[in-house]
């Protein structure tokens, strides 16, 4: 019986023992990846660090945020790692990546001018896809710039719960000289949830001149009042701009405030929209809102 109950334990824990082994190895793989000096590696490393369900792998993420400071120019320290990493600390959502982020956003963000010249690109090229908030900057993947790469720490900060620093961050950019980093800081107000903002939102848009950030600051205005007032309708009305990538932010707005009385807009702008990225997330978009899902 002793010898028969001794077999069970051993077959128990062999598996554990290979599985903590493996656990193991796979962390270390991912963390001398992180050390390459191909951008694109740095990224899928990343990638599979974000998805590992517990907090392991989270200070390796944020030491790719961080980069390295003994060597200025490597790859490590590119713009589009940081974007990826900062990404990747949101959906972590591990509050410990905060003080990182807001330390990491100060440093570069100072070195922002208020308007940096665009590439002509077609959204093929950009990473405004599903997994960004559509941006009016087109790059290839290991071209991201440095703006980017700070939205996506406001972005991240907005995920995050709230902190008097990452609060004091956020409401700082809403007043950033730099259009983009505005339209940022108003999407990570809206991901936190907290009407405590509108105050804020309100007077920054009252004040904003620039197509991409008004409509950025009219979405959080309007995700965050939930209400079918007047700054819905100009959400409504923004579907017909002539920026394109105006159209596709106010479309992602009623999506996300998800009411139904939008979908006949939607479907009546479908029927005009030129632009082929714009139209496939509008379409999508109206699937969603016409579509029985879970509030």
């Amino acid at each position: 019986m002793i010898r028969i109950f001794g077999w069970i334990l051993c077959a128990v824990l062999v598996p554990v023992t290979l599985m903590a082994e493996s656990d193991e190895r796979f962390f270390e793989i991912q963390q001398t990846r992180l050390a390459s000096s191909d951008v694109f590696e740095i990224r899928d490393a990343i990638d599979k660090l974000t998805f590992v369900k517990s907090s392991l792998g989270i200070r390796d993420i944020i030491s790719a945020l961080e980069g390295t400071s003994h060597f200025p120019t490597s790859p490590r320290n590119a713009p589009a790692v940081k974007f990826y990493a900062a990404q990747a600390l949101g959906k972590k959502g591990d509050k410990i990546a905060i003080p990182y982020l807001i330390k990491t956003y100060q440093k570069e963000s100072n070195n922002i001018p208020e308007h940096n010249p665009q590439k002509v690109r077609t959204w093929k090229d950009g990473v405004a896809d599903s997994s960004s908030p559509s941006s009016p900057y087109f790059y290839d993947d290991g071209e991201i710039p440095i703006t980017l790469a700070c939205g996506e720490i406001l972005r991240a900060l907005g995920s995050l719960p709230l902190t008097a620093e990452s609060e004091s961050t956020i409401k700082s950019a809403l007043t950033s000289p730099n259009f983009y980093l505005r339209s940022s800081a108003a999407d990570a107000v809206y991901l936190s949830g907290k009407t405590e903002f509108l105050s804020s939102l309100l007077d920054t848009l009252g004040k904003e001149t620039v197509p991409y950030a008004k409509i950025s600051l009219l979405s959080a205005v309007v995700g965050l009042e939930r209400l079918p007032n007047q700054n819905y309708k100009s959400v409504l009305e923004s579907l017909t701009n002539k920026d394109p990538e105006v159209r596709a932010k106010a479309s992602d707005a009623l999506r996300r405030l998800d009411f139904r009385t939008s979908a006949p807009y939607l479907e009546k702008v479908i029927q005009s929209e030129n632009n082929a990225k714009v139209l496939k997330q509008m379409k999508s978009d109206y699937q969603f809102l016409v579509s029985f899902h879970a509030p």
